[in-house]
């Protein structure tokens, strides 16, 4: 017996379910057929453009690494601080406070430290302080002495300035000597002299060698 729908799809060209899948899959394929297609010449023109940059690259690597200057052996090891405060303790307890635009180890494990533009201050036994800065200094931890260089300027709370090529303070035995041309201006005048030795725990400045002393007229009189 034929069926009715059967001649209803026939004359009203209606598909069966099993030919719309069909039809669908196809068109499935045709769309991923024609996306290879494009994606394919855009692919291989990334790879050639990736062929023709990469010998660049590795020559630009190469030229970099020939203008980086590695550090020398033990330099990392070496203690190097910038725009530092640090404090040294004397033998009395007494906090003497420096500044330095750079400190830098001498060489690994030394204790020998270079300062850049040291000054601080020294406090003394008896109340004054006196205001110590050079261009250059060494501070060895092991003799805790701090050695000054290149002009140094000492300026004393009561109105003294002082200036020499070098200094050396020593924090133990609290007392600071000069081997080289001193000059002082105080309240009462001036004088030159070959060095100095400043004893702290008694507020004491020796002016050593042969030393001229010019005191103002009036402070004469008086």
């Amino acid at each position: 017996m034929i069926d009715p729908n059967q001649i209803d799809d026939y004359f009203y060209g209606n598909k069966s379910l099993a030919d719309s899948a069909k039809d669908n899959e196809l068109d499935h394929r045709s769309h991923l057929i024609h996306h290879i297609k494009l994606i394919l010449p855009s692919l291989a023109a990334v790879l050639l453009g990736l062929l023709i940059f990469i010998p660049h690259l590795e020559q630009a690597k190469d030229a970099v690494h020939i203008d980086i200057t590695l550090p020398k052996k033990g330099e990392l090891e070496k203690l190097h601080m910038e725009k530092t405060n640090f404090y040294i303790t004397d033998s009395n307890n007494k906090v003497n406070n420096f500044t330095a635009d750079n400190i830098d180890e001498t060489s690994p494990g030394s204790k020998i430290i270079k300062l850049t533009n040291p000054a601080g201050i020294i406090p003394t036994a008896k109340g004054p302080w006196y205001n110590i800065e050079a261009p250059v200094g060494y501070y060895d931890q092991n003799q805790e002495t701090l050695r000054l260089e290149q002009n140094v300027d000492v300026i004393y709370s009561d109105g003294m300035m002082g200036h020499t090529e070098s200094l050396t303070y020593n924090f133990k035995t609290q007392v600071a000597t000069s081997t080289t041309p001193t000059h002082a201006d105080g309240t009462l005048g001036s004088l030159d002299s070959e060095g100095f030795e400043f004893y702290n725990d008694q507020n004491l400045i020796i002016f050593t060698g042969k030393t001229h002393i010019t005191i103002d007229e009036n402070n004469l009189k008086e």
